[in-house]
């Protein structure tokens, strides 16, 4: 139960310390796209389709709640904030590389602490590819709101 708390803290202690809090009226909106999708997701896949499911913490909905305000939110502002200036292929492909090298790491971590395990043929490679998919979609969707002209 700790670790889903210590998570939720750890993740927004990132985000004080590394967060350009003068951005937030830019991507803050991405974020909140972002948590939508995922309320999204839970609910297919705690509904209709089982492909992954969290241990360790009751109620659920106390879980879902900090992943959805917590880790979604804090990752995605800190993805669009770091975007690289000079966005060429090259830079994109490795940014995006490393990114869900991130987002892998972190659901190792959990399913090697038993906090998380994958049902009906769902892999890590399958949660990569989503995660590409995912950084993909909040990139095109600050693209093209061009929302970093807010922050101006």
């Amino acid at each position: 139960m700790t670790f889903f708390y210590a998570r939720f803290v750890i993740v927004w202690a990132c985000w004080l310390l590394f967060a350009d809090k003068k951005r937030w009226k830019e991507i803050f909106p991405v974020c909140i796209f972002a948590s939508f999708l995922s309320l999204i997701s839970d609910q297919i896949v705690y509904f209709y389709i089982t492909y992954w499911e969290y241990y360790g913490i009751e109620p659920t909905i106390i879980r879902i709640l900090m992943d959805d305000f917590g880790v979604y939110i804090v990752v995605t502002y800190l993805f669009i904030q770091c975007l690289p200036q000079k966005q060429t292929f090259f830079r994109m492909f490795s940014y995006w590389f490393a990114w869900t090298a991130l987002a892998i790491t972190i659901e190792y971590v959990h399913l090697i602490t038993g906090h998380m395990a994958h049902y009906n043929g769902w892999s890590l490679w399958h949660s990569y590819v989503s995660d590409w998919i995912l950084y993909w979609i909040f990139y095109q969707y600050h693209k093209i709101f061009q929302l970093e002209k807010l922050s101006k």
